[in-house]
């Protein structure tokens, strides 16, 4: 072989070898997902969040083909969960879960809660739902008006429990307080799990709660049902008011919940990750435990969430300075 030959042979070969490394690293990341993934969940165990990425959980590990793991990470208002999530690689294996306090409220509330809403990729948009303000049955008040009335009399006395600073149910008791003219003090909790536990124990006179969490103590009779934050009674609480049938007219409140991933993953992952929640949305089983819970599934897909969270974030923004709402 001629030295001529033998260094074009060398040099082809040479060629051939990123060429082969690129085909096998485009082949690897089309086999999303090849590993376990991780589900963060910025609120501690036992709230609305966890009881619905839990009732997620087996479904979307079903149709993607690997476990799903629940993280919870919760504290300061969602902040430090979601900004962890922010932060992980962007190839599908990090999901967070977020809602309307992390995704809207948050960043006109803290100086920096630690990341950017635009550091985050929507996926899907899982679920809308009314919040319902609950009482100790020690509660000298049987619904929202009569509450309210004694509030007036007794100004700074009672107090009302929310997930923590920032959180959703934080800006639905700060609009009651301004629309109702009401001084109740805000208590916060790093979560909706431990807010209700407080309100168990008389540490609060009420909390302004996402349903899942609350209607197992309200059925059973450990809490009391004072109103709900929609613009229609519950199916789920039909003698239960809304808070404009209790005297506050205009008010009407409901939240959202959601999953993102951090910006840059591709768009074929986002699409498979967003699938499979949609899929587990769908489950009888998990229709109805929602549902019977006042959260009402939604499953739209990436454009129609991150259309929606555009909306919230300005929407909230000047409704944030309009109530005066401040970190407690």
């Amino acid at each position: 072989m001629t030295t001529f030959r033998r260094r074009a042979l060398l040099q082809a070969s040479a060629a051939a070898i990123p060429l082969a490394l690129t085909h096998r690293f485009a082949f690897a990341q089309e086999k999303f997902p090849g590993k376990l993934i991780t589900l963060i969940v910025p609120q501690p165990a036992g709230g609305d969040a966890d009881v619905v990425c839990r009732s997620l959980q087996k479904k979307m590990q079903e149709v993607l083909g690997q476990p799903v793991i629940v993280d919870n990470r919760g504290g300061a208002g969602g902040n430090i969960g979601t900004a962890l999530g922010a932060k992980a690689a962007p190839d599908g294996y990090t999901v967070t879960f977020v809602n309307q306090g992390t995704m809207a409220l948050n960043p006109t509330l803290y100086p920096n809660p630690g990341y950017k809403v635009d550091s985050l990729a929507p996926v899907t948009w899982l679920t809308s739902i009314d919040l319902v303000i609950v009482a100790n049955p020690s509660l000298p008040a049987n619904n929202l008006k009569e509450f309210l009335e004694l509030a007036r009399k007794e100004p700074g006395k009672y107090t009302y429990g929310t997930a923590g600073n920032g959180s959703a149910n934080h800006l639905a008791g700060e609009m009651l307080k301004s629309m109702a003219k009401v001084d109740i003090t805000h208590v916060p909790y790093k979560g909706g799990g431990p807010a209700i536990i407080a309100l168990l124990g008389g540490e609060v006179s009420t909390v302004v709660a996402f349903p899942l969490a609350a209607l197992p103590h309200i059925k059973g009779g450990k809490l009391k049902a004072l109103a709900v934050t929609g613009s229609k009674r519950s199916k789920a609480l039909p003698d239960v008011p809304t808070v404009a049938e209790s005297g506050v007219s205009g008010y009407e409140f409901a939240s959202w919940m959601g999953l993102v991933v951090p910006k840059g993953t591709p768009d074929t992952v986002i699409q498979s990750i967003h699938n499979a929640a949609a899929a587990a949305l769908k489950e009888k089983e998990v229709a109805e435990r929602l549902s019977a819970g006042m959260t009402e599934p939604v499953g739209a897909g990436p454009k129609e969430f991150g259309d929606l969270i555009a909306r919230e974030g300005q929407r909230w923004s000047k409704l944030i300075k309009q109530y005066g709402m401040k970190i407690d």
